[in-house]
């Protein structure tokens, strides 16, 4: 169970690590991001291969081509592959030799082709170290270099150098690639794809500084993680265990809470899809859910209230942690859409019920400051109680955006409502406007 919609993979996540070169890449780097292998298998594999890029990095690093040739070098040989060649090569030199126009058409394609094909086989293909990739990626390139290499590529290229490809090798050449099986073009395009979208991840690295992060289902800890996002990120640093596995979370309006709740988040889900993450280090359980509550709203289509949308959100994840599979959840501004008195109640109950939740990790940010001398005695010891740092200078709040240990008691709630010279205008009756 993946409930992830506020961490905008599409819009804000995807931009860092997107480096491809045409939409079909893209998509599949997009697909990595949003879809969470269901085995720790299969997340260590989707590193091991980003890690055969950078071992490959030598050869990688400057990996391009022209755009507009691959797309339609792609879309013409799954036009043409396995058409089968019905003419004779006698029929079909007889028929370039009297359609000029027709001829000169494939014999541009095919040019085209060639030339992109042979440089990315040659210019990297053929260079990789395949023994770098896990097993499973080692075999798919062996096959697509086995693939290329059908097509002599570089023999044809030479030709197209020399000037020389002629009507010959455009009927020769045309036979080869409808020879071709379509699913064998297909799977060679697929590769491709996914090939580019794990070299993308690799760029991200190279281009950030991301790292990639560690399992332990003992404890979760991210040491100076911070949201890319931010031009000048101030960055933080946490640590879960089992035993104390809520983090509940105070500060000031717009000390940073619900950016520190995202930061942490993001670096939890993408390691559990197999991304690096914007921290120095990461060490996290195998989360079976991720489930997030920062940005909610009232749910219009289904009709639920603010309020009601925040119980089905815990309800979800008590079900899936109740069975003692791993869950991390996060709950900004808990209970804000019921009142005080209910919602400091059902907070006190909700998280008493989360710390005996062992094994699974929970964050919650509140305002209830009032909250600290009301958890229970025996929650106590489980929850680690953290507050953003902000100061007040010449009556001005100052926010440092630090993670501080303890329990934030500053109110500037008033503070900036009479900054903003409210009270003054709710008093007076504001000026007809000219």
């Amino acid at each position: 169970m993946m409930q992830v919609q506020d961490l905008r993979l599409k819009e804000e996540v995807l931009p860092f690590f997107n480096f491809t070169n045409n939409s079909h890449s893209e998509a599949r780097l997009l697909y990595l991001l949003q879809h969470a292998p269901d085995t720790q298998t299969e997340v260590a594999e989707r590193v091991a291969i980003v890690h055969g890029m950078l071992v490959n990095w030598a050869v990688l690093k400057d990996f391009t081509y022209h755009k507009l040739d691959l797309l339609e070098v792609h879309a013409f040989m799954e036009t043409i592959a396995g058409t089968g060649y019905r003419e004779s090569r006698l029929k079909s030199w007889l028929r370039f030799k009297v359609y000029d126009a027709e001829r000169h058409q494939l014999q541009a394609k095919l040019v085209q082709l060639i030339l992109l094909l042979n440089g990315l086989q040659q210019q990297y293909l053929n260079r990789l170290r395949s023994a770098a990739f896990p097993d499973k990626f080692k075999a798919e390139l062996i096959a697509a270099v086995r693939f290329l290499e059908v097509l002599h590529l570089e023999t044809m290229a030479n030709v197209v150098r020399e000037n020389s490809f002629r009507t010959t090798h455009v009927v020769e050449f045309s036979e080869r690639l409808a020879a071709l099986a379509p699913t064998k073009v297909r799977r060679f395009w697929e590769f491709f794809f996914q090939f580019e979208a794990y070299w993308s991840i690799a760029r991200s690295m190279q281009t950030h500084g991301f790292t990639f992060s560690d399992f332990n289902n003992e404890v979760l800890e991210i040491t100076d993680f911070y949201h890319p996002l931010i031009k000048y990120p101030v960055k933080n640093s946490v640590r879960f265990t089992e035993e104390q596995n809520v983090l509940l979370l105070t500060g000031a309006n717009m000390a940073g809470k619900s950016t520190l709740l995202k930061a942490v988040s993001l670096c939890v889900y993408l390691a559990r899809v197999g991304f690096p993450v914007p921290a120095a280090a990461c060490t996290v359980p195998f989360f079976s859910a991720v489930v997030l509550a920062i940005n909610l709203n009232d749910n219009l289509r289904d009709g639920y209230s603010h309020f009601m949308t925040e119980l089905k959100n815990l309800k979800a994840v008590l079900q899936v942690s109740h069975n003692g599979s791993k869950c991390f959840a996060v709950f900004d501004e808990i209970f804000r859409g019921t009142n005080v008195d209910d919602a400091l109640e059902i907070t006190r109950t909700t998280i008493n019920g989360l710390a005996g939740r062992k094994g699974s990790h929970f964050m919650v940010s509140t305002h209830m400051l009032q909250l600290e001398e009301q958890l229970y005695p025996e929650t106590s010891e489980s929850v680690q109680k953290c507050y953003i740092e902000c100061s007040l200078q010449n009556g001005e709040p100052t926010f440092t955006y630090k993670l501080q240990n303890g329990w934030s008691q500053l109110k500037i709630g008033r503070i900036l409502f009479e900054k903003e010279g409210l009270p003054q205008l709710l008093e007076h009756e504001l000026p007809a406007q000219l």
